[in-house]
């Protein structure tokens, strides 16, 4: 029985440090230049089927009864925005059958069947989101498209986004649903107190808010990403700022619904509610002098 929780703490400790490895090589090195690397979900799969292969590796004979805390290291999915339903459950579904397979033959006879479950997992994620390397001098055109990428495959086509149904706070702590602005260009802004480049580009977006601020068919939203309300308070009692202010309740499914991993982070959303993402503050800002300056908006996809 000692030997056996000496296994089951080796095995922990191991999967915690193979997985802490894979994330910090693709997530914080990325040598091979993965656009959005922090979004693609294959990354945590890949972690899990690494991790829990060497635990279970080293607890082949151990109990099936004690397995599920080979499950303790998921918790490092928390750190990367991962651990959410219903992404959870593809998580744990990879992890038993990556168990499996590392289950004692003589004793097990579904090794093939768990190797060729979670491969399958794997494969189904790896290529449900696009894969695209950013080659040098990579960035974005004046219509906010990729410049200087090589697009590896993407599968995705060019799918219609829509405002979802979520839940955010005013000031005042009532509730707004993003999903009901409609009928005007919105110019939605992702930020938080505690990101330097966010508050770097602060200045610029209140001046266009200045500029613009005649013009009722354009209209300004920020949303904050600060896990303590009471500083983003602060922060807007000393700054204040033009349009509506709003805050996320939850930074994860707010970072979910709209598909994106990082900020600061703008989206420019049509009078029906359907929108474009965009990462770069120079190319959002150029789009909306330039909608600004027309006497009839026109539709942000059917322009750029």
């Amino acid at each position: 029985m000692k030997r056996t929780g000496v296994s089951v703490i080796l095995g922990i400790v191991a999967s915690i440090a193979s997985m802490g490895v894979l994330f910090y090589l693709f997530i914080f090195l990325n040598p091979l230049k993965i656009y959005e690397v922090n979004s693609l979900k294959w990354v945590p799969i890949l972690a899990v089927i690494v991790g829990l292969y060497i635990s279970g590796r080293l607890n082949k004979n151990t109990p099936a009864l004690l397995l599920p805390l080979l499950f303790i290291p998921f918790i490092i999915f928390k750190l990367f925005n991962f651990l959410y339903f219903p992404f959870i459950l593809a998580l744990i579904a990879t992890g038993v059958l990556t168990l499996l397979m590392t289950r004692s033959s003589e004793k097990f006879k579904y090794n093939k069947l768990g190797g060729v479950g979670a491969l399958g997992i794997f494969l189904f994620f790896l290529f449900s989101q696009p894969l695209i390397l950013e080659k040098k001098d990579f960035g974005y055109d004046a219509n906010g498209e990729l410049l200087n990428a090589r697009v590896i495959w993407d599968f995705s086509g060019k799918k219609t986004l829509t405002l979802p149904h979520h839940i955010l706070l005013k000031q005042n702590n009532a509730t707004f649903d993003i999903a009901s602005i409609k009928g005007k260009t919105y110019l939605i802004t992702f930020w938080a107190t505690w990101c330097a480049p966010c508050i770097k580009e602060k200045p610029a977006l209140e001046k266009l808010k200045k500029q613009l601020a005649s013009n009722d068919k354009i209209a300004f939203i920020d949303i904050s990403f600060d896990n303590d309300q009471s500083k983003w308070t602060r922060y807007l009692a000393k700054k204040p700022a033009l349009g509506t202010q709003l805050i996320s309740q939850n930074l994860q499914k707010t970072s979910r619904e709209f598909n994106f991993a990082g900020i600061p982070m703008h989206i420019i959303v049509n009078p029906d509610g359907t929108y474009k993402k965009y990462r770069s503050w120079k190319v959002v800002k150029n789009i909306i002098e330039k909608m600004g300056g027309k006497d009839e908006l026109t539709r942000v996809d059917e322009r750029f």
